[in-house]
C-alpha cells in the first residue's frame, strides 16, 4: 500500500511541475548555443539529417529515421546536420544546423551544440518539383525579402553598423556580444576578442561594390564573427562597406556600370 501511494504521489508531483525550459541561446537568433536534444524540442524531428562527402558542397541525405536507427552508430565520427525545409512566400528555403562536439563532464557521450545556421533559397526541379537531392539549384533572392524569408535574420538599420566584402560573402556584424559564443570558437585568438552575432551572405554572382536591397543572395549563415578580429588579422580579404540595410545605403546613387570592353576586331591580310 505505502509503494503505491509513494507512486502515486510521484505521478502527481510530475503531472504538476512545469515543464523544464530551453537553455538560453547565445545571440537573438534563438539557435546558436543549444544542443540538438533542444534544437529538435523546440523545431520538432528533422526532415532530413545530411551529411558532407569529400566534395565542397555535396551532402548526402538520410532520413532522420535511418539515420537515428542505423547511420549514427555505423558512423560514429560523422556529425550530421539536421535539415529543415520550408515553404515562405512561395519560396522553397531549407535550414541546415551544424554542430560543435563539446564533452560532458563524467559522460562518454559528448554534447552537440549549434555553431552556425545556414539557410538556403532553393528552385525546384522544373520535372519533379523536388528542391530535395545532393545538388540544389538556388534561387536568388533581393535582399529585401530576406527578412521575410528568414524570420530570425534581424539586420541592423544603424549607418554605423559593421558591414565588409569579400570575393565570396558579405559579412553583416550585429551589435551583439556573447561571452559563451566562446565555446563555439577554434581560432587561436578566441580569448582576446569578443564575439558577435553576424550574418553571412553568399550570392553566385559577382558581388557589385556597394549593395542595395534589389541585389540578390542565394544563401545565408547565422554565425559568429569578430569585428575587431576582421579589423587586425583580415584587412587583405574583408573590405568595409556601407551596411546595405542603413538609411545612408537607401540614399547613395545607384553603383556605377563596370566600362563595357570592346571585342578586339581581326585584321586581314590586303
Amino acid at each position: 500500500m505505502r509503494t503505491v501511494l509513494l507512486v502515486l504521489v510521484a505521478i502527481v508531483a510530475w503531472t504538476l511541475s512545469p515543464p523544464p525550459a530551453f537553455a538560453k541561446p547565445f545571440f537573438s537568433d534563438g539557435y546558436l548555443g543549444l544542443t540538438q536534444e533542444e534544437l529538435r524540442a523546440k523545431l520538432g524531428p528533422p526532415n532530413k539529417v545530411r551529411t558532407m562527402t569529400a566534395a565542397l558542397r555535396i551532402y548526402i541525405y538520410y532520413s532522420f529515421e535511418e539515420w537515428e536507427h542505423v547511420l549514427r552508430e555505423q558512423l560514429p565520427d560523422a556529425v550530421g546536420e539536421d535539415v529543415y525545409l520550408y515553404v515562405r512566400d512561395k519560396t522553397n528555403v531549407r535550414y541546415s544546423f551544424q554542430y560543435a562536439v563539446e564533452k560532458k563532464p563524467n559522460s562518454d557521450t559528448p554534447a552537440l551544440i549549434v555553431k552556425l545556421v545556414e539557410v538556403e533559397f532553393l528552385s525546384p526541379d522544373p520535372l519533379t518539383g523536388s528542391v530535395e537531392g545532393p545538388v540544389a539549384v538556388p534561387l536568388a533572392v533581393p535582399l529585401v525579402k530576406l527578412p521575410t524569408l528568414v524570420p530570425e535574420f534581424r539586420p541592423s538599420l544603424a549607418d554605423d553598423a559593421p558591414a565588409y566584402r569579400s570575393n565570396l560573402f558579405v559579412i553583416l556584424v550585429q551589435n551583439e556580444v556573447s561571452q559563451e559564443a566562446r565555446r563555439l570558437i577554434k581560432d587561436r585568438h578566441r580569448d582576446e576578442y569578443d564575439w558577435s552575432l553576424s550574418y553571412r551572405l553568399y550570392t553566385a554572382e559577382v558581388l557589385p561594390s556597394r549593395l542595395s536591397l534589389n541585389d540578390t543572395m542565394n544563401r545565408l549563415e547565422i554565425a559568429v564573427d569578430s569585428m575587431q578580429l576582421i579589423k587586425d588579422h583580415h584587412k587583405l580579404t574583408h573590405e568595409a562597406m556601407t551596411n546595405p540595410y542603413s538609411a545612408r545605403a537607401a540614399s547613395l546613387p545607384p553603383s556605377p556600370e563596370p566600362p563595357q570592353k570592346m571585342i578586339p576586331k581581326p585584321r586581314y591580310a590586303p
